[in-house]
């Protein structure tokens, strides 16, 4: 027996409950920076309609966050917010482990919180997806699609028959007159049809696919407009850490480091001999009985923060850092954020995703416990103003 937690808010009621289930087998939101949805091949088999409300779903390795936001003649307003734990992991290799027990439990959540709109958008994990920044001359749009197969074929380390790729122009290169920068972003064709694959059993019609280091990255741009300087995102999940340097609206440097907050939990329960459950609270919690067990974690992601830091700033001394904002359910972990400004000095922030929505204090007071785990769904449901 698998024992999940379900965590849900609708409206202004929070409510939290327990299952058991038996094992199954295995400011302005921009969106040049999520490529996926620009390339038709991608979404050849998707229905694009108007549409004013979008649910944002989150798939990680051990849990899904599911968001909904209306579009209410362009104010969004929040209708749902849960977030189901699991055991068993949901993704392996950025791959959707048992198709049709996710399917089921996507199925499950929307009828449980009365979730009426059939449209979502989804991110896959940066650790699945390959990025590529090119440099060509200036082309006209056309003669540009028809290069690019080749440039994609030079860059991408798989055939072209086995991937899905898009591009998106990111501008002027700074410093090659007559040339342009060209963002390639790719990724092979069963992880991506494994996610269509769910949905579509699931009843559900995925309009968007993103990446979700470039939601955290353009939610961080909207919140916090960082244009002077460089910061870094941190995004701490169950199995990956993924971290992108942001100046302005580019992306300079992007790094996925394969530890997240699962190695915690495990070192826990081998520790204690506690199940998984007990183990993943007294990480939340910060239980003064297993604290010692945090040091190599803790010890680990602010040490590999603070190496990007000095690699970058390294290549690019003229920059700056200036803030580091943290995500995810993982940067919860008691010491963390103190350590991360220890080791680097820099400022250390948690990204408050709510803070995007056009709600009184108290109403973003209330979501306060949310935040570290909702700003992927969250973007993802904000990108309703793209099909509006």
């Amino acid at each position: 027996m698998t024992d999940e937690v379900t965590t849900t808010l609708q409206g202004e009621g929070l409510t939290e409950q327990t299952e058991d289930k038996p094992d199954d087998k295995g400011k302005k939101a921009k969106t040049k920076k999520s490529p996926f949805m620009k390339k038709p091949s991608f979404f050849s088999g998707f229905s694009f309609r108007q549409v004013d409300e979008l649910v944002g779903v989150d798939i990680g390795t051990t849990s899904i966050k599911v968001c909904t936001l209306k579009n209410v003649k362009n104010v969004l307003t929040l209708q749902n917010i849960i977030r189901k734990t699991y055991e068993q992991d949901l993704l392996n290799d950025g791959h959707i482990v048992d198709l049709d027990f996710v399917a089921q439990e996507l199925k499950q959540l929307f009828s449980d919180n009365k979730i009426k709109t059939k449209n979502v958008a989804c991110a896959l994990s940066s650790y699945s997806v390959i990025t590529k920044k090119i440099s060509m001359p200036f082309l006209e749009e056309g003669t540009l699609a028809k290069t690019i197969n080749t440039e994609v074929e030079n860059v991408i380390p798989f055939p072209l028959k086995d991937i899905y790729y898009s591009y998106y122009v990111m501008g002027v290169d700074a410093e090659k007159e007559n040339t342009v920068n060209i963002q390639i972003v790719a990724a092979k064709k069963e992880i991506v049809d494994g996610y269509m694959a769910a949905f579509n059993m699931a009843g559900l019609n995925l309009q968007i696919l993103d990446v979700d280091i470039f939601t955290v990255t353009n939610l961080i741009e909207q919140l916090y407009s960082p244009k002077d300087f460089s910061v870094v995102a941190v995004d701490i999940g169950a199995s990956v850490t993924n971290i992108a340097i942001l100046k302005g609206e580019n992306i300079e440097f992007t790094r996925e480091i394969l530890m997240g907050g699962k190695y915690l939990t495990s070192q826990i329960e081998k520790t204690t001999r506690l199940p998984y459950k007990e183990a993943e609270e007294k990480k939340i919690t910060g239980d003064s009985d297993v604290l010692y067990l945090f040091e190599d974690f803790i010890f680990n992601i602010a040490s590999e923060i603070n190496k990007t830091i000095k690699f970058y700033l390294a290549t690019k001394p003229k920059e700056s850092i200036e803030m580091v904002y943290l995500t995810g359910g993982s940067s919860l972990v008691q010491g963390l954020k103190e350590k991360i400004t220890e080791d680097t000095g820099v400022a250390v922030e948690v990204i408050n995703p709510f803070l995007v929505l056009k709600e009184d204090e108290g109403k973003i007071r209330m979501y306060e416990e949310f935040k570290e785990f909702m700003v992927v769904p969250l973007y993802l449901s904000m990108r309703v103003t793209d099909l509006t």
